[in-house]
């Protein structure tokens, strides 16, 4: 899969609630949703969803309930009501979901960087979209001990150092970073580009990272030695989130593209 073609300027903007350093001082926030067409898609897809860090939550006025859930429960139907139905794409069930991870906030929105259970997040878009694959950010847990896989259904695809594929597409998952591997999701550097090199050896169509590469330009911040390893071995695409970039995309002269999607939406069109 290759981009052919990627939309700078956002389709569309959530409003949301980002989360302040103390009691009150969190504020509103844009969350943008940008358009790509890609040269192919899997097999009966007319679109794929790519996000990450979605470290925020709802709107007062926004929630249904009157308790402001997590942004990434209250996106997938209005990504279906809102701004799918603008791009033509009006059967939610032939689309995918990609989570590259950190998709949690504290629910008093008085601490940035809180680590909690993604599960609903993930379920919320199972439940709007074709299937969900996806990986752990280093501020993710699934209600089970860390040590432990979340048990999802079959349509909800977990990675984290091992691969998937879906209607023909596949998919590398490598969530978490480096750090000590002694706290969750975390990886000592030389465990962490093991691990990538093997997921490489498999050809993937896509690489789904939380930590990853950086980019051309400096404000692209990443991982040096990740881009190194992902020209040695020719890979073509990766997704990644958790370091923000004002410039979402990237492309290389070796052809490797590279997608940020920390707090944004990419919506993957044919």
């Amino acid at each position: 899969m290759k981009i052919v073609e990627f939309q700078s300027v956002p389709v569309f903007e959530f409003r949301y609630l980002n989360a302040g350093r103390g009691p009150g001082q969190f504020y509103e926030d844009r969350l943008p949703v940008h358009v790509a067409r890609v040269d192919r898609l899997p097999e009966g897809m007319t679109a794929l969803i790519a996000t990450a860090d979605l470290q925020g939550r709802e709107r007062f006025e926004d929630s249904p309930s009157g308790s402001i859930r997590l942004l990434g429960e209250a996106i997938p139907e209005r990504l279906v009501k809102e701004v799918l139905p603008t791009l033509s794409l009006r059967e939610p069930d032939r689309v995918g979901v990609l989570l590259a991870g950190d998709l949690y906030t504290v629910p008093a929105l008085d601490k940035r960087g809180g680590t909690g259970d993604v599960t609903s997040v993930w379920r919320a878009f199972a439940n709007c979209f074709a299937w969900v694959v996806g990986i752990p950010g280093n501020h993710d847990t699934f209600g089970e001990p860390p040590q432990r896989r979340p048990r999802f259904p079959a349509r909800m695809h977990f990675l984290d150092g091992d691969a998937t594929e879906v209607n023909g597409l596949r998919i590398a998952g490598l969530g978490g970073i480096i750090g000590k591997a002694s706290r969750p999701n975390r990886r000592s550097e030389e465990d962490y580009l093991a691990t990538l090199r093997r997921l490489l050896h498999l050809c993937p169509d896509v690489v789904l990272m939380h930590e990853g590469p950086d980019g051309p330009d400096p404000s692209q911040r990443g991982l040096s030695q990740v881009r190194d390893l992902l020209h040695e071995t020719g890979t073509g695409f990766v997704i990644r989130g958790h370091a923000h970039w004002p410039q979402p995309f990237a492309e290389y002269e070796s052809g490797l593209q590279v997608i940020n999607v920390d707090a944004r939406v990419v919506v993957l069109t044919a």
